[in-house]
């Protein structure tokens, strides 16, 4: 705990990840939110997953664009119209009908305007700290998110039942406006680096360890997305169950970010996070009542931050500086194509087979994610990720070091 003591004392830091987290919790509600005011209106779980998967979809195509565009001519303007944007489009699905066509148009809008907050703030972070400080800044950034997912299906779910299931997507665009601009006042300092060259587009999906941790983080989004729809299809739509039991796969995961993101987790210690979230998530599909199924739940969370850490760092060592903002729309990308994948076969499972048919699919998508990092390296070593116990801690206090950004 001492190196995240050491790192929020660091001038700039704890405003920069508070604002762009706040920023993003739209992003822990939309997937509910759209589900429920879809399967609301419609009547078909199916249609409400494909909207939210063409969410992801339009996202993971624009992502990478955006991106590059902020690391080419600058975050503020590319943050600024792509945030306006997306607050429209939010507020366009909360008033629309019940026509399929228009849901599905909506919902490509809405991904593919979603703010590049994500890999901007993830370029920054190189500039903000150095050392091992980057390291627990990652760690940090990946561990906080999780309140994104804690706070945004309980806001989701409570709004939707409490007042209408329009209402959490007026919810989201008032947040995404306001959120990024904060994060703009409080990043000023700072800019991403931009490129001296032009490379060509999508260059750095040659790089494997960007490869891998696209592989890895789209295996494992697509579990649990595909364990939401299960869970939504188990415990209803009304009420606050269905929150209540994502948050807690998001405590554990917070939790197990807390305890093992900072640390030096080599490839057996990435392999073994990835374990968890496979236990858990069988568990879940065997448990009797609610208290072990919230157990198992817990349980499939404490895996996903300490995992997804270690793969951003192995990213942002790998790849130059310049080519920051797009490897980090590519690795954001794939989690989103995970998200709609998920999200999608696991709508069409529920509607096949019951709530079953969902937790299968998030098990095998679990099972991939683990094996994934295992294939990487029968290829060759993976430089990015130290070969440590899973537990090593890292060696003395961290080396921090303030860097101004540009004014």
């Amino acid at each position: 705990m001492r190196a995240y003591r050491d790192l929020i004392r660091v001038p700039g830091v704890l405003n920069v990840t508070a604002s762009q987290l706040f920023a993003r919790l739209p992003q822990g509600m939309l997937s509910l939110a759209i589900l429920m005011h879809v399967q609301g209106l419609t009547s078909s779980y199916a249609l409400g997953g494909a909207v939210v998967a063409c969410v992801s979809l339009g996202e993971a195509i624009a992502m990478p664009v955006t991106a590059r565009l902020a690391g080419r001519v600058g975050m503020v303007p590319v943050l600024v119209a792509s945030a306006a944007v997306n607050g429209l489009g939010l507020l366009a699905l909360a008033l629309a009908g019940s026509s399929a066509p228009l849901l599905i148009v909506l919902g490509l809008l809405i991904g593919a305007s979603v703010p590049p907050l994500m890999p901007v703030v993830r370029a920054l972070y190189p500039q903000m700290v150095r050392g091992d400080g980057v390291r627990a800044l990652f760690a940090l950034d990946t561990t906080a998110q999780e309140l994104i997912w804690v706070v945004g299906p309980v806001v989701a779910t409570f709004l939707a039942s409490a007042v209408s299931t329009a209402i959490p997507l007026v919810v989201s665009a008032a947040v995404t406006v306001g959120g990024t601009v904060w994060f703009l006042l409080g990043a000023h300092r700072f800019r991403p680096t931009l490129a001296e060259h032009t490379a060509a587009f999508g260059r750095v999906l040659a790089n494997r360890a960007v490869l891998l941790a696209i592989v890895a983080s789209l295996a494992l989004v697509a579990s649990f997305m595909a364990m939401e729809v299960g869970i939504v299809a188990i415990y209803g739509r009304t009420g606050i169950t269905a929150g209540a039991a994502i948050a807690i796969a998001s405590v554990g995961s917070l939790i197990g970010g807390l305890a093992f993101g900072h640390r030096r987790l080599g490839l057996g210690g990435v392999v073994a996070a990835l374990g968890l979230v496979v236990v858990g998530t069988m568990l879940f599909g065997f448990a009797d009542g609610l208290v072990l199924q919230f157990a198992a739940l817990f349980v499939s969370g404490c895996g996903f931050a300490p995992a997804m850490s270690a793969l951003y760092l192995m990213v942002s060592r790998e790849i130059e500086e310049h080519a920051a903002t797009e490897a980090f729309g590519w690795l954001n990308s794939g989690a989103l194509v995970g998200a709609a994948i998920g999200t999608a076969t696991g709508g069409i499972a529920v509607d096949a087979y019951g709530a079953t048919g969902a937790i299968v699919v998030a098990t095998l998508l679990a099972v991939f994610a683990t094996v994934s990092p295992l294939l990487a390296r029968a290829t060759g070593p993976l430089r990015g990720l130290a070969e440590e116990s899973p537990l090593a801690a890292s060696e003395g206090p961290l080396q921090l070091e303030r860097c101004s950004g540009a004014d």
